[in-house]
């Protein structure tokens, strides 16, 4: 006689029954903290080459000779573009993660 074959317990309950936090409930967690750090860094760069620490600050002093580089209105623009890039891609990643909970529990359909 074959032994006796039991169901394992389901990816989120312990032997005691009780529930871990669910996949989705840490993948939201995951995708804020992916948003959250992508639209701060996106505003940080936005506004970091009108502050004045750009052209007064300590690696100017020891390197004076990127000076004229991050003095270019250029460069400024790059990193300006930088920062609504990575704004861009934190709004992309709500849009998309809109899209998946409506067609996963067809709450927005």
């Amino acid at each position: 006689m074959l032994p006796r074959m039991t169901t394992p317990l389901p990816a989120d309950k312990n032997p005691q029954g009780e529930g871990t936090p669910p996949a989705c409930i840490l993948e939201w967690i995951g995708k804020s903290v992916y948003i959250a750090c992508s639209v701060g860094m996106g505003i940080y760069l936005l506004s970091l080459p009108w502050r004045r620490f750009w052209e007064n600050n300590y690696l100017l002093y020891l390197y004076p000779q990127i000076r004229p580089v991050v003095a270019n209105p250029f460069f400024k623009g790059f990193v300006l573009g930088l920062g609504i890039t990575d704004i861009l891609i934190g709004i992309h990643e709500v849009v998309a993660y809109i899209k998946s909970f409506g067609r996963q529990h067809h709450f927005f359909q």
